[in-house]
């Protein structure tokens, strides 16, 4: 995830959960929302493992109703 703004994004993946890589590219906590801070890239890596399409979005609502939001999509 990359924030370019000045503005908290709590960004949520439904249907897995991810894990954060710290900055040295290890393994962190695992999670379905991640708060991306101003100006702040985070990575995380997730397993595929429940195909369909499924909801990338900011939890704001008004950022979603911004279009913050975008589908994840698979097949098994």
């Amino acid at each position: 995830f990359q924030n370019s703004s000045m503005m908290w994004h709590p960004m949520h993946l439904h249907g897995h959960t991810f894990q954060v890589l710290g900055d040295d590219g290890r393994p962190g906590a695992r999670k379905d929302t991640l708060i991306v801070l101003p100006m702040q890239q985070r990575r995380v890596i997730f397993a595929a493992d429940n195909p369909g399409t499924w909801m990338l979005h900011c939890h704001n609502t008004y950022h979603q109703e911004g279009g913050m939001m975008t589908s994840v999509a698979y097949a098994g």
